[in-house]
Order: C-alpha cells, then sequence, then structure tokens
C-alpha cells in the first residue's frame, strides 16, 4: 500500500494535533487511511513521523512488502506533499484534519 500519511517534522506541531485522513495517488492507485497527530507526533497503520512546529511534515512507513518515505506540509485544516517507494514508485499525498 502507498503511504496512508506522509507525515513529520521535528518536534513540537501541537497545532496539528488530532485525526487526518490521507490521500495518496500514484504507482497506478489511489488509496486513503487515517492517522494521528500528537504532540508533533504522527501515528498511522506502517507508518510514523513527526510535524514541526511550522507544518512541515516527514514520514517513514512500510507495506506489502515496500518501504517509503514521504514528506510535505500541514496547514490548520489540510496538508499536502509526496512520496516515495524503495522500489521507485512515488505519488504526492493530501491531508484533511477531522
Amino acid at each position: 500500500m502507498e503511504p496512508r500519511l506522509a507525515a513529520r517534522g521535528g518536534g513540537g506541531g501541537g497545532g496539528f494535533d488530532g485525526p487526518w485522513v490521507v490521500t495518496s495517488v500514484g504507482c497506478g492507485g489511489t488509496t486513503s487511511g487515517a492517522v494521528v497527530v500528537s504532540s508533533g507526533k504522527v501515528i498511522g497503520q506502517g507508518v510514523t513521523g513527526t510535524v514541526s512546529p511550522s507544518g512541515s511534515v516527514s514520514t517513514v512507513g512500510q507495506g506489502d512488502g515496500v518501504t517509503f518515505t514521504g514528506s510535505g506540509r500541514l496547514g490548520a485544516r489540510s496538508g499536502s506533499g509526496t512520496w516515495r517507494r524503495s522500489d521507485g514508485c512515488g505519488g504526492t499525498w493530501s491531508s484533511a484534519k477531522q
């Protein structure tokens, strides 16, 4: 599966706390999943990461035999970025705070 959310950064990030729905597009498909941001950390199924106080997000994870990294930016209610898998495939992600 593609990354559920690409979100990570570097400490803080309290203003982004809460549940987010992330949709990723690429590698021939679209997937959606949920993550939770709490105190600057991103936690989801198969993905972890950080969100900086400014909203920069970085994630790492794995699924379906591949690993992936993601990066991007969160705003108050939405975010977007890019991701890449270890097999060279990649795409984009968008997120909406619930």
